[in-house]
């Protein structure tokens, strides 16, 4: 079986968005973020927060471009 066989296709916007999401959470994810406080709160709280949004909303914009006009 040649390589790749064994996953579905995905389309050149879903595998960009997904790469997005794994920087922002990669980033979100690194020490220097839990030390930096922002308005009380550290900053990883904060891009957590944002990844939370960031997520769906990316998502959702990705798959409804993606649709067929009707």
């Amino acid at each position: 079986m040649g390589r790749g066989e064994h996953f579905f296709p995905m389309a050149r916007g879903e595998k960009i968005a997904l790469g997005v999401l794994i920087l922002f959470a990669a980033a979100s994810f690194h020490p220097a973020a839990r030390s930096v406080e922002v308005a009380g709160m550290a900053l990883f709280g904060w891009l957590m927060a944002a990844l939370m949004l960031l997520s769906p909303i990316l998502t959702l914009w990705i798959f409804l471009r993606s649709r067929p006009r009707t």
